[in-house]
């Protein structure tokens, strides 16, 4: 018989989601590199996914106090894609802010 897992707070799962570096910085770093908007989601989808990793490595670690990995990161994944979108697109909108760029 399986071992029950403690509930996670949702509000956890939305902040390591919305909040986590990894996510941010790779959806926005791949958005600016993104020649056209249909791209974004597959920044998005990278930054979730460098996210959830993150999340994993440093649960799996113990490095810090993150939610239970096996009813959260489903919920941190898709969290993490929504608000990599949002990333992705602020970074596709400043691609041109730069004038160091061709």
């Amino acid at each position: 018989m399986p071992d029950y897992q403690p509930d996670v707070p949702l509000i956890e799962v939305f902040l390591y989601g919305v909040l986590n570096p990894a996510t941010i910085i790779v959806a926005f770093m791949l958005g600016r590199r993104a020649d056209d908007k249909a791209k974004i989601m597959i920044a998005a989808f990278g930054g979730a996914a460098a996210g959830a990793a993150l999340l994993y490595v440093l649960t799996f670690l113990r490095l810090f106090d993150g939610p239970t990995l096996g009813r959260a990161i489903a919920g941190v994944f898709t969290t993490s894609l929504i608000a990599g979108c949002v990333y992705a697109g602020i970074g596709y909108a400043t691609k041109g802010s730069t004038g160091g760029e061709k």
